[in-house]
């Protein structure tokens, strides 16, 4: 079964994004959707280098729940900051510690990071010990972390089953550590 569906989550989302972009349910619709969805995984699956692997389902389902607010309403804080004066703009570059291990859920926080409109993720750390991130508007970096670090990071280490490390969970992040 696994040469036949490399990829099943992607097989199932690319047949129901092939109909949602199709705006149809018709056989030839569902028959090209399904296509599209075997032939893709299966021409790819040689780069998948990793595996998904959500230890809770219904974190994830909260998590881009979240995301999705975060991304509508910082879109209005962004158009009001830039269409401003451009003098009360103050734009940084700092480094975010990370507790999250694994490339791919760090690389869901960077996604995440430079999906919200007014932060874009720069670089991974070699180690993968920290995201450095430019943000367009950040007066105190202390709180600008210490939101990231509790409204995706945190909900990302229960999506993939992590556990915070005992200082971590104690102790307020700062862009100082590491």
């Amino acid at each position: 079964m696994k040469c036949i569906l490399p990829q099943p989550l992607l097989t199932l989302v690319l047949l129901v994004a092939w109909l949602l972009i199709n705006n149809s349910i018709a056989p030839g619709s569902i028959i090209m959707g399904a296509i599209v969805g075997l032939v893709v995984p299966l021409l790819t699956h040689r780069f998948w280098e990793i595996e998904a692997r959500v230890s809770n389902p219904l974190a994830l389902v909260g998590y881009a729940g979240v995301v999705l607010v975060d991304i509508i309403r910082a879109n209005f804080v962004v158009a009001r900051q830039v269409l401003g004066p451009n003098r009360v703009l103050h734009s940084q570059i700092f480094e975010l510690p990370l507790d999250l291990r694994g490339r791919l859920p760090i690389s869901v926080l960077a996604a995440t990071i430079t999906l919200t409109p007014g932060t874009v993720s720069c670089r991974v750390s070699p180690d993968q010990t920290r995201i450095w991130v430019h943000a367009l508007h950040a007066d105190d970096l202390e709180p600008e972390i210490g939101e990231i670090k509790q409204r995706y990071e945190r909900r990302l280490m229960r999506v993939f089953g992590q556990s915070l490390s005992p200082e971590s969970a104690t102790a307020p992040s700062t862009g100082n550590d590491a």
